[in-house]
This record gives C-alpha cells, structure tokens and sequence, in this order.
C-alpha cells in the first residue's frame, strides 16, 4: 500500500521540522477546540460485587454505603432494621465478608485494600493493601485462607486471615477481569466468576476480509443512492466448529488461534490448582451463590450478540440476560431472565413493562435450594427463579438493587438500593417494600437522577438494555460492534472551527468499532470513533434507534444523564507508583524512556506524539482523513487514559484471553504492533515497546495516590510511616486530600482532615492543630488511626464535617446531634415540629446539600416581630431574598436562581436570617 508518511532519514529525524499543525493542515485534517466544562464530584462507578452480608449469627446485617465510603451496620432484632453503626472504610468500596461474628472484611476496590473490622467496638482495626481493583474476599480451605480476587490483575491472592500482611500465594488466571467468589458447602472449592469472560467473538481484519471476497451483502440492503460502503473488518463468531459470520460464512482460515470462554473457575481451596472450569455461560458474568443444599452454583449473566451486523437488525434486542445453573461435577443449564420477550417481538408488549429483567446482579439461594433470586439493577427488580432456575415471579422494589440477603426465619429479603443509598425489605409472602436510609449521601442531585437513567432499562424497546448494557459501569465491554445502518443516510462531519477542511461525509455504513468508555469524556469532543459525535447530546438519537424506546429523552432528562455522565473518572493508572511516577519496566519496555520518545523523539514526520497525543487525555479533537491512516474514513485522534485495559488480544498465540485489542475495530493485538505503522519512525522494536510501555502508563486523570490507606496501630511500621510521608508529599502539593478516621481513648469516633505541612486540624473545633507525631502518639490498640488519601477538594466533608452543615462532626457528636444529618446541628438535633427544638426561631437547611437544582430551607419564627431571609455570596452581595414576614414555621424551596431569575453558579452562599437585632446564617454549597 502506498505510505503517505514514508519515514525521514534518520539524521533528519530529530532535526527542526515544520510545526505538525501545518502538516495536519496541509494534509486536509481538522482541529476541534473542545468546550470548556465543569465536572462535579467524581464518580468512580466501581460495580458493587457483594454489599450485603449476613455475620454468621445473623445477629447483625452488613450493609456498604458506597455513596458515602461506609460499612453500615443494622440491627435486625426488632423486625425493623435499626442502623447502629457507620463505620468509614475505604475507597468505593464493594464487598463485605464477615469471617465470623467479631471480624469483618471489607474489599475497597479504589483504595486496592482490604479493611478489616472490629465489629463489636465498630472501629477499623487494620488495612491490608492487596493489589490493583480488588473485587471480593472468601474464606475457604483447611487450615482457612483468605482468597481474594484481583481483577485488574486477573488473579487470586490467597493470605493467611491471622497473619494478612505476611506475604501471600498469587494463583494466575489466564481470563478477563474476575470479579465474584463463592465457596463450596464444604469449603474445600473456591469459585470465580469472569466479569469479562468474551462470548467467542473476534475480528477479521479489513485487508483480510477485502482478501477473502469482502463481507457478506448487507442485511437489509443498502439503500438507493448510497456511495459504496467503505471497506471495513467483520465481526466473527466460533460456533465449536468454525468461526463464522451472522450468515453462516466460515472465516476459519483467516484465524488461527482459540479464544479462552472461561465463566467460572472452580479452585481447589487446599492445593491452590484450578480443577474445573465452565464456557458458555455469557458475555459478562455478575453475581454468583452457591446452594447450601446440594452445591449447586448460580451465576447471572449477559450474552452479547454483537456478531450481528447493523442497527435496524439489533435495536432493542442487542443482549440478553440469563441465569446459569452449575453442577460441581461440571454441567451447565442456562435459563433466560427474560422468557416473555419473544424472538424478534417487535413493539414491546404489556408485560416488558413490569417484568423484564436488565444487568442482573446479585444472587441469593434458599437454604433448601427451592427458590433463587437475582437482583435486576436496571429494572429495579428483584426476580425469583424455581429451584432448576425458572422465572417464578418478578418483585419491584427501589432503584438500583445490587445486593441480596435472605432472613428465612421472618421469610422476608433485604436488598440494597444503590441510587438513592437504602437498604429495602419485602416480607416475601405478601408484604408490601419497605426501606431505611443507609445515611448521608453526598452524591449531587442530579448526579444521582442521571446515574438512575443511565441504568434505567425502562427507556429500551422492553424493558430489558440500556446505555449501561454496553457501556458497563459507565466503562466499555471490551467487545466491537457492526452499528451502521445500510438504510441510512450521509453524515456530515460535525462543525469545526477554521481552517476548513475537506473531510468527505460519513458513510452510515461504517464497520466494526469497539466500545469506548464514558469515562472521562469532558473536554474530549468531538466524540466517537469518526469524531462524527460533536457533543453528548448527538447521542440522545440511540434512545430511539438502538435501545428501541419509543422516543428520546427529554432535554431536562438528558441533561441530568449528562451531569452523571461528565462525573465519570477513571481509577489511577494500576502502572505508576504511589507519588505518580513511572515504573523502572512495564511489558518489556521502559516507560520513561517511552515517554521523552513520546514528548520530543519527532516520532511522526519529525513531530512529536504529543502534539496530536496531548496531555492530559491524550487528545486534541483531530480528526484525520482516512488515507492517511490507509482506511476508507477518518477518525479522530482518542484519548489515551483507558489503554491499559485494552490488553490481552493475541492473535498469534495458540490461545487468546480477549478477541479485541487496540484501534477503532480492535484488530491491532497490542500497542507495539500499532506503532509498526508506517507513518512512526522508529529505530527499533525495543524503542517502540518503550513508547508502549509509557502508554500503557498514561495518566488517567486520577492521581496515582488517590484511595491509598495506612493504619496505625501503635506498634512500629517503618513501611507504613514511609507510605504515610508519601501521601503528606502529594497532599502538600494539592493532588489529593488526606483525612484521618479513629477512635479516641474515651471510645468516641474522631476524624482529622491534613491541612499541609505536616500540621492536621480535627474534627472539633476547639482544638489546636496536631503535627503529624502529635496524631499518630494517639494511635494503639482500641485507638488505631487509619489515614485514607482521597479526592482533592473533599477533605474537609470525608474527614471532619461529614454533612455540609457547617458543625465539625466532633463538635455535634458533643453536643448530641447527628454529623451524618445536615438537618440536625448543635441547637436544633432533630427537625421541626412540636417540642423538637426550644429556640423560637431558627434556620435549617433541610436539603439537598451540596445542591444542584433546588433546595428546601425551614426557619422558625416567634408570632410577633418581622424577619428577612436573604441569600448572599461570599463577597457579602446579597443574591436573593426568599422571604420577608413574621410568624411560626415555614419551609421555603429555593431555585437556586438570582432576583434576575439567572441560575447562580458552583459555590458556597450564606443563608442569613434577621430580624433587625440578631441574625442566624447557614453555609450552602452548590454544585452544578
């Protein structure tokens, strides 16, 4: 083919060179200027794995609070739970464990830790960092371990539980993301669920399929009046005996390797060996339980169909939802979650709308085996199956069930709500939902609405795909899908900025392309493989043409799906190191030397990487003309932040754990491969897998530190001093916030928040300032300190004043009010009402706080006398007045606008109430 970049000579290489800009330009590319946006709190979206745990005893239910970083313990003795505990754990966390009544384990996905809890005293007692994303912990095997899964690295650590910080016995998974465990009745077997377990698929590069007689004629054909659809791969499927295309063609010959569709892995407990393995189950595998009858093991999932080509053939039926039934010995017995959506059924019908099943989630078995059930987190159900798995009957219960736990005494289930932070209970006979709260939650309102529609399946064709069915967890699925639309029409490219370009239209046929994260996405545009996207909202078309809803979102339903959407981070980069620097060795290459290769190596026509790569996503909104990347269409440059969860594709292997690798089709198998394009100069293979290695190093907007944990027991840890030291650097220099959370001697939890320099303020207001060997001398047993590195700017609320209200958490701990509740402070404990508070006037914000679209303020009044209720900035001009009268109590709704009717902005405002003698104020955040 011929090279539109041939390499220059190598003395040229680094020699001065026309700026890339007029390269791109002369060669007809685009720059898009990305607008500038804000982006709320960030939401790591880490799946909740196991959040619902019964202690052996069943005395006390385990709930995770991942909203607020919590282990919330309830009481069930009653009939009513009562939470008695709020525990802070660490970062996102995902699972508990009770290894028995007194000890339990909690996995922190973000903070790569285990926290282990003294549960009677309700204090962490120790953290054990583990290893990158863990997702669960069992205990099995004789003498007992601990094994837990490390999904990131995809393998088991199995440790010593009385001795967790010796070092442990890694066991290798050759699969994808493992993600749930459960133990045999026995407690002899270890089972592990695959999150990305594949479903056989694969592609067929482009040069190949043109080589081989081109793709099958598109089904339906092509409309009249199209140009010819541009040369693409195609998607492959391995039916056990060949690997064939949605017509039945046989690509056999043009692959030649296998690819793993390992599910579930049984573990021998004792002897540390995998002993059984089972395929088929589905695409992506979630919740898995064991039957303490007979063993049993159920496991849900979802099956992808992406080897089908084009929108039209795919809309509202693109996955499907199963349960997977295990014998021990080795079987599998797969069951639809969805029974009532008939094959091709096509509008929805009465019965999708209250009993379809979408991302099925935690599992749950009856101790006899005769009923089993899965949570439904994107329909708000909870489904229960017969014994052989059969849908039996369908329960609605709250938004965003994800976690299951059966009291079969009372006969009733608990479950765990996720979008609005609630444990939920049915009385399973015939008694209606019921719910608590689990505590304060900080996440911003419309954060929370549109995390509810992101998952919500309601807004598909029957109830059962949303945008989260392919966009996992606000991730991706690791698959390439065929979306185009031989019926559709030409796209233009977006609207750029000058100079003009001559980029052809898009064609609506466009080819296979994997799925990109949502992750991330501000300041990215334009979006989608071709740049054809300009903004997010161009996407509220799939609403209708890909999910099948009847219609779009409405721009104010749209609007908080993109509030939840821009709130999207990645984790830290697994590769660097705690302060954030580059490894010495990452897939045999050196990422520092990569990255001055990447920086200043005048890699591409004697410009640098970096210039289209640019910090901080690895991108710059260039779209370049498809000859120049030997293609049929443009694409534009994507970001870099997500590249290290892209591997694992090798076509050149005997075997292959992923079917998709690098580039807009996945085709590429790893980055060393890309970089033999032949617009890069390189020397060599080595400089190339140095320039890999940095990539797969690349920032990923989220600072290396960010969730790491220490705790302090008093007893001499120079490692954890060190790592200690670590966190105070990258706090001095505001990448993160360190918090501290304990227990003081008197038994009262304590909290303190780094204010730089080796100084912490506590959570009362009356003391000094505690250098940082003032605070860890406080630090024994009963009195372990653990200090946490969390999101810069969220210090203050995760360590000292927990609910926005403006009391420090020590000080209303003293003064018998509630820190996780913005409407009880010193002086006023529980609300309105009768005998509630004995001021006769008063200023409440009863929320929500932060707010994002309104919010509600109650004052008190004496019945005589006139008072004011005015809003003001922090600079003392006064925004808005909400009130102007005398007499009791009022609630008043503010809009968050101004007296010109304006929405104000991101900030703190102050809420003053005066009567012309004395004046209350209260702090209101808000956050847009």
């Amino acid at each position: 083919m011929w090279n539109p970049f041939p390499p220059p000579p190598r003395a040229s290489r680094r020699s001065p060179f026309t700026t890339l800009r007029h390269v791109l330009f002369a060669c007809g590319l685009l720059l898009a200027l990305a607008p500038a946006g804000a982006r709320a709190q960030l939401q790591f979206e880490s799946p909740l794995v196991h959040p619902l745990e019964w202690t052996p005893s069943r005395h006390r239910l385990l709930a995770l609070h991942a909203a607020d970083q919590r282990l919330v313990v309830f009481d069930p003795s009653t009939g009513t739970p009562v939470r008695i505990a709020e525990i802070p754990v660490g970062m996102d966390p995902v699972t508990v464990r009770a290894r028995n009544d007194d000890e339990v384990w909690v996995v922190d996905h973000l903070s790569d830790a285990i926290s282990i809890v003294d549960l009677p005293t309700g204090r962490v007692v120790d953290t054990v960092v583990v290893g990158d994303e863990p997702t669960d912990v069992v205990f099995a095997g004789s003498p007992e371990r601990a094994f837990v899964c490390l999904s990131q690295e995809d393998r088991l650590l199995v440790l010593d539980p009385d001795q967790p910080h010796l070092p442990g016995t890694s066991l290798p998974l050759a699969v994808s993301d493992p993600r749930a465990l459960a133990v045999s009745p026995d407690r002899g077997t270890v089972y592990v669920a695959v999150f990305e377990s594949g479903n056989q698929t694969t592609i067929v590069p482009t040069d190949v399929v043109d080589a081989l007689g081109g793709p099958p004629a598109p089904d339906p054909p092509m409309a009249a009046g199209l140009p010819p659809a541009p040369r693409t791969g195609l998607i492959v499927r391995y039916d056990g005996f060949a690997w064939r295309d949605e017509t039945g063609g046989d690509w056999s010959s043009s692959i030649g390797f296998d690819l793993v569709d390992d599910d579930v892995l049984a573990v021998d407990a004792n002897g540390l060996g995998i002993v059984r393995t089972w395929t088929g189950l589905g695409t992506h595998l979630f919740g898995l339980a064991v039957d303490p009858s007979d063993g049993e093991l159920f496991v849900s999932a979802q099956e992808a169909l992406n080897e089908i080509r084009f929108e039209p053939k795919l809309r509202g039926r693109f996955a499907r939802s199963r349960i997977a039934r295990l014998d021990p010995s080795g079987s599998a017995t797969l069951s639809d979650l969805n029974p009532h959506i008939a094959p091709g059924q096509d509008p929805n019908t009465p019965a999708d709308e209250t009993q379809s099943v979408s991302l099925p989630a935690d599992v749950v078995v009856r101790m006899d085996g005769s009923a089993v059930f899965v949570a439904s987190f994107g329909s708000s159900r909870v489904v229960e199956l017969d014994g052989a798995g059969g849908v039996r009957r369908v329960l609605d219960v709250g938004a965003g069930p994800c976690g299951l736990a059966l009291d079969e005494t009372l006969d009733r289930l608990y479950v765990l709500e996720r979008f609005e932070s609630e444990l939920a209970w049915i009385d399973l006979p015939s008694g209606p939902v019921q719910r608590t709260s689990l505590g304060f939650d900080p996440t911003p309102a419309d954060v929370k609405q549109g995390r509810a529609i992101f998952y919500d399946a309601a807004n598909s064709a029957h109830g059962d795909l949303s945008c989260a069915t392919c966009h996992l967890f606000g991730g991706m699925d690791n698959l390439a899908w065929d979306l185009g639309n031989p019926q559709g029409s030409m796209t233009p490219p977006p609207p750029l900025p000058d100079p003009p370009g001559n980029l052809p239209d898009f064609h609506p046929m466009k080819g296979p392309m994997t799925t990109q994260s949502l992750k991330a996405l501000t300041d990215t545009e334009p979006l989608h493989w071709r740049g054809d996207r300009a903004a997010l909202s161009d996407f509220n078309a799939a609403f209708e043409s890909l999910l099948g809803a009847p219609q779009r979102l409405s721009t104010a339903d749209f609007a908080l799906f993109e509030s939840f959407v821009r709130s999207l981070a990645y984790p830290p980069n697994p590769f660097r190191d705690l302060d954030g620097s580059l490894p010495a060795s990452v897939a045999g290459g050196n990422p520092s030397i990569g990255e001055q290769g990447f920086l200043s190596a005048g890699l591409v026509l004697g410009a640098q990487c970096a210039d289209c790569h640019a910090a901080p996503a690895g991108e710059t909104g260039i779209i370049i003309a498809g000859n120049l990347l030997l293609e049929d269409e443009g694409k534009v440059v994507p970001q870099l932040r997500n590249l290290y969860e892209k591997t694992g594709f090798d076509r050149n292997a005997t075997t292959s754990v992923r079917g998709f690798g690098f580039t807009h089709d996945g085709a590429v198998d790893d980055l060393v491969e890309f970089l033999q394009f032949p617009a890069f100069a390189f020397d060599d293979d080595q400089e190339r897998r140095d320039v890999a290695a940095f990539l797969l190093c690349f920032e990923t907007g989220t600072p290396a530190a960010l969730g790491a944990r220490w705790t302090a027991t008093g007893v001499s840890d120079p490692a954890g001093e060190a790592r200690l030291s670590l966190l105070q650097t990258q706090a001095d220099a505001a990448r993160i916030d360190l918090i501290a959370k304990g227990r003081s001697a008197g038994g009262q939890d304590r909290g303190w928040w780094y204010q730089g320099a080796g100084n912490w303020r506590s959570d009362k207001s009356a003391e000094p300032l505690l250098d940082t060997t003032q605070l860890l001398a406080l630090a024994g047993p009963g009195t372990e300190i653990t200090f946490t590195a969390v999101e810069a700017g969220q210090g203050q609320r995760m360590g000292i004043e927990r609910d926005g209200d403006g009391y420090l958490d020590g000080d209303e701990r003293d003064a018998g009010s509630d820190p996780g509740d913005p409407g009880s402070y010193p002086g006023h404990v529980t609300g309105l009402g009768p005998g509630l508070a004995a001021a006769d006037w008063g200023l409440w914000i009863e929320g929500p706080q932060p707010a994002s679209t309104r919010t509600t303020v109650a004052l008190r009044l004496p019945a005589a006398g006139r008072a004011t209720l005015d809003v003001h900035d922090l600079r003392g001009r006064r925004i808005r007045r909400l009130f102007a009268g005398a007499g009791g109590e009022r609630r008043l709704a503010w809009d968050l606008k101004d007296t010109g009717g304006q929405t104000v902005s991101s900030g703190v405002y102050l809420l003053r109430l005066s009567d012309g003698s004395r004046a209350l104020s209260r702090k209101l955040v808000v956050v847009r």
